[in-house]
This record gives structure tokens, sequence and C-alpha cells, in this order.
């Protein structure tokens, strides 16, 4: 059931972040709400679920904001192994330990993107200073989406016929 739930969630979380992006973007910054799914989800789940689950929602993501088609793909499966693989010494009922992740998480995933699109036609300082609020706004916004899923988590939820 637990697997369920998060998947249930990430289609939700799916589905917001596809629907009501103007209403979440702030100085021309849109937040990734997917992202602190796949960090919870790398931390919480198996290896083998966090992995499918990862890339089915996002190539569902690619799908609905096709700019960088399998870019977001890569990046979030490979974020996915390597939280999943650097986040087995901790405790992964604690909150403090799961919020720590995803700041390094978005930190990584968003200088990524950044040296991605440096090398375009943008000026990289310009990019730099976009990129760091982006961090700031981005974990804020996840942090909000990750205590959500962590009561999401914890519902008891059952199915009786």
């Amino acid at each position: 059931m637990k697997y369920i739930k998060l998947l249930i969630a990430g289609f939700i979380l799916l589905f917001i972040s596809s629907v009501s992006t103007d209403t979440l973007t702030m100085y021309q910054i849109t937040p990734n709400i997917l992202l602190p799914w796949v960090v919870y989800i790398s931390i919480r789940l198996d290896y083998k679920y966090c992995l499918t689950f990862t890339f089915f929602l996002s190539i569902a993501n690619d799908l609905l904001n096709p700019q960088l088609l399998g870019f977001s793909t890569i990046l979030f499966v490979l974020l996915s192994h390597f939280t999943h693989q650097h986040n087995n010494s901790f405790n992964k009922d604690k909150f403090l330990t799961i919020l720590f992740s995803l700041f390094v998480i978005n930190i990584a995933f968003y200088m990524i993107q950044w040296l991605y699109f440096s090398f375009s036609s943008y000026e990289p300082l310009f990019l730099l200073r976009k990129t760091l609020l982006t961090i700031v706004y981005n974990t804020l916004i996840s942090c909000i989406v990750i205590t959500g899923l962590f009561f999401v988590d914890r519902l008891r939820i059952t199915l009786h016929e």
C-alpha cells in the first residue's frame, strides 16, 4: 500500500506541476515539484521501485514539458540512483536528514542545469545568479512538498471489500 500511496502522490504532483506552474512562478523561476518526490521515494523505497517510479514519472513529465526532452529524465534517474546509494547509512525516518538530502540534490540538479545552459547562448553570470535564486526558492517549495509527502506516507489507508 505504501508503494501505491507514493505513486499516486507522484501523479498528483505531476498534475499540479503541469497545471498550476504559473501560480507558483516567482521572478520567472518555476519550482520543480517532482524533485522532492524523487528524493523522498529514493530514501523511503526499495531500489527497483524507486528507479522504476522515477523513470516513468519523469518520462511523463518530459512529455508534458518537452523543452528539454529526455534531459530531466536522465537527471531524475541519476539523482534517484545516487540518493538511494548514499542515503543507506542515514536514519531514513529523520525529517532533517531528508531535508538535508533535498538541499544537496537541489544544488546538484540546478548546477548541472546551469552547466548545460551555460554552454548555450545565455550569459553564464546571469544564469549563475538565477540558478542560485532557483536553488533557494526550489528548496523552500521542496520542503513544503516533502512535509506533505511525509504526512501522506504516515497515513493509514486500507482497502476493504
